[in-house]
């Protein structure tokens, strides 16, 4: 027969055990908080600088920052995409060389788990 002693100490490392299972298959929960063009928006023309702010709020890892840039009518003229590492709960400020193509009249900047 068990005692409630030997019940609640067994449960203790089955819940343990259970939450240390999931944590491995925790993921980063990035997104993206701002983006900036150096010399602002009216400098979209040749090489130019863009700047995503990138914020964390999930666990450690890989992190996939795409930058687009479009036309007026939304189609992609330039998709460019970094790996970057995380740390839980971490913001960081990925940079863009790019150079831009005429036409460009607007920015789109994503992130997800890599």
């Amino acid at each position: 027969m068990y005692t409630r002693r030997a019940v609640v100490g067994g449960l203790g490392v089955a819940l343990l055990t259970g939450t240390a299972g999931c944590s491995a298959f925790a993921s980063p929960d990035p997104s993206v908080v701002e983006t900036e063009v150096d010399s602002g928006i009216d400098s979209l023309i040749g090489d130019t600088d863009v700047f995503v702010v990138v914020q964390n709020d999930g666990a450690a890892g890989d992190v996939d920052v795409t930058l687009k840039l479009l036309d007026g009518e939304g189609t992609v003229l330039l998709d460019e995409t970094q790996t970057v590492a995380f740390e839980a709960d971490e913001r960081k400020r990925v940079t863009f060389s790019v150079d831009v193509p005429e036409g460009t009249e607007e920015i789109e900047a994503t992130a997800s788990p890599a």
